[in-house]
């Protein structure tokens, strides 16, 4: 298993100066699996996502 700090170092090194880094935006387990299994290099989530995919206000 990688840890927080190896996640954390492999993070930084995708921010490239002058190379955008886009994300996919995952709202649960489920969707982040996929987003996984695309190859992408990182996940993102929102807390609108995760709070919508629970069935819930943002801020609640």
């Amino acid at each position: 298993m990688t840890s927080q700090h190896d996640s954390a170092v492999r993070f930084r090194e995708l921010h490239i100066p002058g190379t955008p880094l886009a994300l996919a935006n995952a709202w649960d387990a489920a969707s982040a699996r996929v987003v996984a299994a695309t190859g992408a290099p990182a996940v993102a989530t929102t807390s609108a996502g995760v709070a919508w995919g629970l069935g819930a206000a943002d801020g609640d």
